[in-house]
């Protein structure tokens, strides 16, 4: 049937929609090729404000392009000019190179979509994402998670926030029971804390601002030389906390924290906090994909203990981005964070007559299909043939780290748990500041150059190069150049600058 209108009918025309699809995934499927065999720049570099005033365009009232333009476009200007994200040379972010199979289980989710505010708005839909969120959870513990449950979130800062809403409920609910933070604010309460790892996130920070406790109200807790939280500092801060008569609403831990991949000790963290009741959150964001790994499991032995869990799809399950885990060891939580009236959406009397509205425990009212790529990855993979991509990544990272020590010109800043490896250029010549301006010049050059996307760190004063191993096609070959490229980038810098 065809609309009356034709230019209506024009744009929901499904054999044009099938014609222009499949040349570009034709367009996609090179692309991705070419990319793997890393034949181009990582990146194009080009300067920012000046590349701005190619895109003061006016606004179209009419056409200006046919989906053959659309191709064009995208052929010649707008992918040559994304930062290659399947290039073995792009070690920068915790991006994955996304599996192409779980991209095109983005493509049905964006042309079905499935709202999800309530069941009917996305019956299969809702249906993947339970199905998704009871195998992550078997996945932490199928025996003390076994009551578990949880939502898939837009990234890991919203399940972050979505977390840390839940253990403020539930931590101020705790310490009095006749108060309701989610009704009447926190004026009436003492000061509300979250005690952290110094590398946490920024996000949990930014949950406390938030939140409306402010950001002073996250107390940092120094990490030891491997960049993993102190259980002494941690002890005493939270002394510090009972003589303030202050509430900690929520102990944070890094599964795999950004600055250095390092991983908390997670079971005396979790033993801690049941000894004394304090709501223990673990953030798992990057690292509790080593959860898919026989070889690597054990370093998040304790995440079982944890009252909360965040794990994002878009990192070291290599899904498209972006699809986040909140999960809740007891699931009657994770109705907690949301809970209110919106007569529209929700007509039941309790959690459970809500149970299949998942905008009900998620900030999310429209709310994307995120599950079916990683419903589909776990059924054509398994959690064996993810585990590798994950075996692959922290083995390449040991690699590189075991080349770097062999070099008398480079510093390693600690052995990788993970696959973030942190480095840096040596110049006796140079002071400390120097030196860490030095490090941040190379990391330009080498930028600017296009040959490899790496990022950097700054860690108690010291400036650090970054390297997230992600890509399964960068070889040993690859880090040996990517050292190269940082030696010669010094001397670039040094010659620029005399």
């Amino acid at each position: 049937m065809k609309h009356s209108n034709p230019i209506i009918a024009e744009i929901f025309d499904a054999q044009q929609f099938a014609e222009t699809g499949h040349q570009l995934i034709d367009l996609l499927a090179a692309h991705l090729k070419a990319n793997i065999a890393g034949t181009s720049k990582v990146l194009n570099w080009k300067v920012p404000s000046i590349e701005d005033q190619h895109w003061h365009l006016p606004l179209p009232q009419k056409s200006t392009i046919n989906p053959q333009g659309l191709l064009e476009k995208l052929s010649q200007e707008i992918l040559p000019n994304n930062l290659a994200i399947h290039h073995p040379h792009n070690m920068g972010h915790q991006v994955a190179c996304p599996l192409p199979m779980a991209a095109l289980c983005d493509l049905v989710a964006s042309l079905t979509n499935q709202a999800m505010a309530v069941y009917e708005a996305g019956p299969s839909a809702t249906m993947l994402e339970r199905q998704v969120i009871r195998w992550l959870c078997a996945l932490i513990d199928e025996v003390s998670w076994s009551f578990a449950g949880g939502v898939l979130t837009s990234g890991g800062a919203q399940a972050n926030l979505t977390a840390l809403l839940v253990a403020r409920q539930v931590s101020t609910s705790k310490a009095n029971p006749s108060s309701n933070v989610w009704k009447d604010g926190i004026t009436q309460q003492p000061a509300l804390r979250i005690l952290a790892s110094e590398h946490a996130h920024y996000s949990v920070s930014r949950a406390a601002g938030l939140m409306g406790l402010g950001t002073n109200s996250v107390i940092k807790i120094t990490t030891d030389k491997n960049g993993r939280l102190d259980l002494i500092a941690l002890k005493n801060a939270h002394q510090t906390c009972l003589e303030n008569q202050d509430t900690i609403i929520a102990v944070v831990a890094n599964a795999g924290c950004t600055p250095t991949g390092s991983i908390d000790p997670l079971q005396a963290i979790g033993e801690y906090c049941q000894a004394h009741e304090l709501w223990f959150h673990v953030d798992g964001a990057h690292g509790a994909s080593a959860l898919l790994s026989e070889s690597h499991r054990e370093k998040l032995s304790g995440i079982a203990l944890a009252d909360s869990v965040v794990w994002d799809g878009h990192k070291l399950m290599y899904m498209p981005a972006a699809v986040s885990a909140v999960l809740f060891k007891n699931e009657q939580h994770s109705y907690v964070a949301f809970s209110q009236d919106a007569s529209y959406l929700f007509q039941g009397d309790n959690h459970e007559d809500e149970a299949f509205n998942l905008s009900y425990r998620t900030l999310e009212c429209t709310k994307r299909m995120m599950a079916l790529k990683l419903w589909a990855a776990f059924s054509l993979y398994g959690t064996e043939g993810m585990g590798a991509l994950v075996d692959e990544a922290f083995a390449k990272a040991k690699v590189f780290a075991e080349k770097i020590q062999r070099k008398s010109s480079f510093e390693l800043l600690m052995k990788p748990e993970t696959n973030i490896v942190c480095f840096r250029f040596l110049n006796k010549k140079l002071s400390q500041e120097a030196i860490n301006n030095h490090q941040s010049a190379i990391r330009q050059h080498i930028i600017q150059s296009g040959a490899f996307h790496i990022t950097q760190v700054n860690l108690h004063g010291v400036t650090w190069l970054r390297t997230t191993l992600m890509n399964p096609f960068t070889t040993a070959l690859d880090l040996d150049e990517l050292l190269e490229r940082v030696a010669l980038g010094s001397q670039a810098v040094l010659s620029i600058a005399k």
